[in-house]
């Protein structure tokens, strides 16, 4: 008897299926460390699922591969698990940053403040509040200290971008921001790390320097239609930008070519990511307050 759907194989090829084979593999690996309670374990998974939050669940495997690259052995599944929940962390945050909840941050550095994660019901009823204590979970008392000191200098750039009145500040504020925020990963992964390791560290803040001026550069003029700089960039100032994204990023390919391929796709992630969030435009209401915060950060 023929079968309505014949056999057919390749789904392993699909993205979907890699990106959900990913979130769940680091999702039982988390669990099993943590033992999250099984309603939060859903919200987690959901949130991982979200297509808004993709292009921050891909970077954990790049990340792997670069930690093959310069030939540092690891529990890949642990390493996999934190920087799943770290990146889903900076998502969120980043995402509420730029719905015009600039304060997100100084609330979540008070909740940082208290180390032992709390799953009560206002951390059921928020995503930030969620991943922030589930991002507890997974830091190790040993480096608590040094995460949450790092995340103030990250969320203190955050605020000082916002303030910039040149590009060039401008840019230096974004290079610090990515750079912080690569080295806050790297911090919470170091302790699985055998072999040296400096080296690592130094590219993936290069890259995370370089990653948050393509950022800037897909949304400069989206910041700038609501209120979120402190200056007015003209055409020169784009030029500028790209050319110290171009210099940058040359001067990292051909420091580490085997990892070009890895670049390249990143970028391409982040111009997808910029292209999805320009569909999922923000109400009126919403951005007259984008607009009120701003200002008064500024």
């Amino acid at each position: 008897m023929n079968k309505l759907i014949p056999p057919h194989g390749g789904y392993r090829e699909l993205k979907s299926f890699q990106n959900a084979e990913l979130v769940y593999d680091a999702t039982v690996k988390f669990c099993d460390m943590e033992n999250l309670p099984s309603d939060v374990n859903g919200a987690y998974q959901n949130l991982a699922n979200d297509p808004k939050y993709q292009h921050f669940v891909r970077i954990p495997d790049r990340i792997i591969q670069c930690i093959d690259y310069f030939g540092i052995t690891c529990d890949r599944a642990v390493t996999k698990a934190r920087l799943l929940t770290y990146y889903l962390f900076i998502g969120i945050v980043d995402d509420a940053i730029d719905s015009g909840r600039i304060d997100s941050g100084r609330l979540i550095l008070d909740d940082l403040s208290r180390p032992a994660p709390v799953f009560d019901e206002e951390a059921r009823r928020s995503s930030v509040r969620l991943i922030t204590e589930i991002l507890k979970s997974t830091i190790s008392e040993t480096i608590y200290p040094l995460m949450v000191v790092k995340l103030k200098e990250l969320y203190s750039e955050v605020v000082s971008e916002r303030g910039a009145t040149s590009i060039d500040t401008y840019i230096e504020h974004r290079k610090s921001v990515g750079s912080l925020t690569a080295e806050l990963s790297f911090v919470l992964i170091q302790m699985d790390f055998s072999g040296e390791h400096e080296t690592l560290l130094r590219f993936m803040k290069q890259v995370g320097a370089i990653g948050c001026l393509v950022d800037s550069l897909l949304d400069l003029s989206h910041d700038r239609r609501f209120g979120l700089l402190g200056f007015k960039p003209r055409m020169t100032d784009y030029v500028k930008l790209i050319i110290c994204i171009l210099r940058d990023g040359l001067q990292v390919s051909l420091r580490h070519p085997g990892l070009g391929g890895l670049f390249l796709r990143a970028i391409a992630d982040n111009v997808h990511d910029c292209f999805r969030a320009a569909r999922d435009s923000l109400p009126h209401s919403l951005i007259a307050d984008r607009k009120d915060e701003a200002a008064s950060v500024a």
